[in-house]
């Protein structure tokens, strides 16, 4: 009896140490593999795009889309994607505006807003405690990152909600 409770402990320990758990590694937040993206990109994922946006004000811009996506739960999470002619363009033209717009410190004001064009649709009204919502407007997208020729913006609870968010994205349309 003690040789089985012995082996069997052995066994459980050698299982238990033998699973590894999976760990997340996010994107970094500027990445280039050479790969031009589109909005058939997206749309072949899953996103629906809801919005064209006039790009008139927005340097360098190609295109840039307001839409959504279901996530694994079924619900619809918004995202803002801008396409550029090239990464570089991304990075020196674009990353000041996505800058300006996601995360804690976001500039969701027109009076300070880099680009206003239907500056509503980054908004959302803030949840209070107990899940009441106080109606203070707050940045929908927490961050972002720049991908090849494209600036995704992500929705998130905080700033690293957001970067796996946008993980998921990236990865989704780079299979």
């Amino acid at each position: 009896m003690k040789y089985s409770m012995l082996l069997l402990t052995i066994l459980l320990l050698v299982i238990s140490c033998g699973q590894e758990e999976e760990v997340f590694v996010p994107i970094e937040k500027v990445t280039d593999t050479g790969k031009e993206f589109s909005i058939e990109s997206f749309k072949q994922i899953g996103f629906k795009k809801s919005k064209e946006y006039n790009i008139e004000d927005l340097p360098g811009a190609k295109s840039a889309y307001y839409g959504f996506i279901k996530n694994d739960l079924g619900n619809p999470e918004d995202y803002e994607v801008r396409f550029y002619n090239n990464h570089q363009d991304a990075v020196q033209l674009g990353a000041k505006y996505a800058d300006n717009i996601t995360g804690e410190g976001a500039c969701i004001k027109k009076s300070c807003s880099l680009w206003t064009e239907n500056l509503n649709q980054r908004v959302h009204l803030e949840g209070g405690r107990n899940n009441t919502w106080n109606g203070t407007p707050d940045t929908k997208y927490m961050n972002y990152v720049i991908h090849n020729n494209l600036i995704l913006m992500c929705p998130g609870y905080n700033e690293e909600d957001a970067l796996i968010n946008c993980t998921n994205m990236i990865e989704k349309i780079n299979q």
